[in-house]
């Protein structure tokens, strides 16, 4: 069974994220199911205080996920993704740890379990096809920039992330802009918030003359969204969602400040 990890931005800053996740799914026939009592992956936070808890959290929502008969869990969100990932591969590759996580979870009544992990443009590539497409758009040039997270957690199982959605986006017969690979400094912005806002404008900058900027990381969206004016940044299936024929307020569009005018 495939399901569905919204991760905790789904329910705050990422609620287009969430929402256009939805929309594209049904539009799609994919079936799934949410996770039912999930809770936070840890986000990247936890792991400066506590590798062991950052592995706890994700090991434990895999647990959960398996629990409830899923073999597959998906994620639209790029650190959520990322730290599935990488606590998947540490704990495999380190006994120790693996000894302390499986007898935290066996603590809180949960069966160490290894589920496939995938984000949701995984899911796109396999599932959308040319004839989805009602609404072409090839007035659009946009700028790609998956986040350094979605890109880190798709290198690991040895795919691309800027390749994956230039293939997705030509079959919405955008036209491809540049490749983005620099931090949007969201990690910064709670201490450093000058430094911050330089990051996310010098993404801007290199957005260069796309009309728009697209990521696969709700972090990444908002921080861009709210510190730089005039160029507006989406999630891969909002504009996956368009090309559907979905309304843009399904997709969650209306929350952003920069409006995406089509």
């Amino acid at each position: 069974m495939l399901c569905y990890y919204p991760g905790c931005s789904a329910k705050g800053i990422g609620k287009d994220m969430d929402e256009a996740v939805k929309a594209v799914a049904e539009k799609l026939g994919i079936d799934y199911k949410e996770i039912e009592g999930w809770s936070c992956c840890g986000a990247g936070v936890v792991d400066d205080a506590s590798p062991l808890g950052a592995a706890i959290l994700a090991h434990g929502n895999m647990a959960l996920a398996k629990e409830q008969r899923c073999d597959k869990v998906f994620t639209a969100c790029g650190i959520c993704f990322f730290q599935f990932m990488k606590w998947k591969g540490k704990v495999k590759q380190n006994e120790a740890l693996k000894e302390k996580v499986e007898e935290a979870l066996k603590s809180h009544f949960l069966e160490p379990a290894d589920v496939e992990v995938l984000h949701f443009i995984e899911l796109l590539a396999e599932k959308l096809t040319d004839d989805d497409i009602v609404r072409p758009l090839p007035y659009l040039k946009v700028a790609i920039y998956p986040g350094c997270q979605a890109k880190r957690g798709l290198a690991a199982k040895g795919k691309n992330a800027f390749k994956l959605m230039e293939d997705i986006l030509k079959k919405l017969q955008v036209e491809i802009g540049p490749r983005i690979d620099f931090c949007c400094g969201f990690p910064s912005s709670t201490y450093d918030k000058r430094n911050s806002k330089k990051m996310a404008e010098e993404v801007v900058r290199r957005s260069l003359d796309a009309d728009v900027i697209v990521t696969l990381c709700p972090f990444c969206q908002y921080h861009i969204d709210t510190t730089v004016k005039g160029k507006p940044i989406v999630h891969l299936h909002q504009l996956v969602g368009l090309a559907l024929g979905i309304e843009p307020e399904k997709l969650g569009l209306h929350r952003h400040n920069n409006k995406l005018e089509i």
